[in-house]
């Protein structure tokens, strides 16, 4: 897993696919999704620690901030979004640790 290149650009590489910070894209050889900027945080945040589990409510201090008003069921909506997004991406998928939050499970990591 490598986060960024030679020319400072902020990227997380994960097998084929390649989160862009930048430009909050998410690329697999010719295929390119586009995601909205809490969208992109979430799944380069769970990336960064595959096999980690997080709770929701961590999800939401790290994505949201710590003051934000949103609910534990906003980072289920975004996950659910990120899974519909990425289904058929076996590079990359979200786990639900039932009863505690979410951790990235990332083939042979």
């Amino acid at each position: 897993m490598q986060l960024d290149d030679a020319r400072g650009e902020r990227r997380l590489e994960v097998g084929r696919v390649v989160l862009d910070a930048d430009a909050l894209v998410v690329v697999r050889g010719t295929e390119e999704v586009c995601l909205p900027p809490k969208e992109f945080r979430l799944l380069q945040f769970l990336l960064q620690g595959p096999g980690r589990t997080y709770t929701r409510m961590q999800l939401l201090d790290e994505i949201w901030g710590w003051d934000t008003e949103g609910a534990e069921r906003t980072v289920d909506v975004h996950v659910n979004r990120l899974r519909t997004r990425f289904a058929g991406w076996g590079e990359l998928s979200i786990e639900t640790i039932r009863g505690l939050g979410y951790r990235a499970v990332v083939p042979g990591e």
